[in-house]
């Protein structure tokens, strides 16, 4: 199970990473709910996953979990030289 503590430095980094990310304490308590079931080390890894590929906007709750391993399967191209 996700530790608290945890969680919060995640949610930081997050922060950190994603300026527009608004993180009311509310909205903290309902990511916990959905994502509590995690270990630390999942949501470290997904946090991480989330910085390095969430370049649109900040992540989601749906972006976190990664239910389809999104991730795990994307190949980032590098465009084709003329």
């Amino acid at each position: 199970m996700l530790t608290t503590k945890v969680f919060n430095d995640g949610i930081d980094d997050l922060k950190l990473a994603f300026p527009e990310l608004e993180m009311t304490k509310k909205r903290a308590q309902l990511w916990y709910r959905f994502l509590s079931q995690l270990t630390d080390a999942e949501w470290e890894e997904k946090i991480g996953n989330c910085i390095k590929h969430c370049i649109k906007r900040a992540p989601l709750i749906a972006d976190i979990l990664d239910e389809e391993g999104f991730y795990d399967k994307i190949q980032l191209k590098q465009p084709k030289k003329v």
